[in-house]
């Protein structure tokens, strides 16, 4: 029982919820992409790792960590560019001129 209980919740793991978020990845990349929100490499970087996360799954159980992995990287890079904008305002610079 079990054996049986622990393969029916790495089969709803595996399946649902790591290809969900390869869609969430797919559809937030899109909206990135339409409104510019965030630069193209981090488009494309998330294009391929939800393709990675929606095809090769299967591969390795290492792969399931692509996705906090990828949102780890997207929250330091909008807090980065947070902390710049404050830093600029604190200075006076604007526009970039200094």
């Amino acid at each position: 029982m079990i054996t049986f209980a622990r393969t029916v919740i790495y089969t709803i793991t595996n399946i649902y919820a790591i290809r969900m978020a390869g869609v969430f990845m797919l559809s937030l990349g899109t909206i990135w992409l339409r409104t510019r929100a965030m630069p193209r490499r981090f488009v494309y970087l998330t294009y391929l790792l939800a393709l990675v996360l929606l095809i090769a799954i299967n591969l390795s159980l290492w792969m399931i960590m692509i996705f906090p992995l990828w949102v780890l990287a997207v929250s330091l890079y909008i807090l980065v560019v947070s902390l710049r904008g404050q830093a600029d305002e604190a200075t006076g610079v604007i526009g970039g001129e200094g």
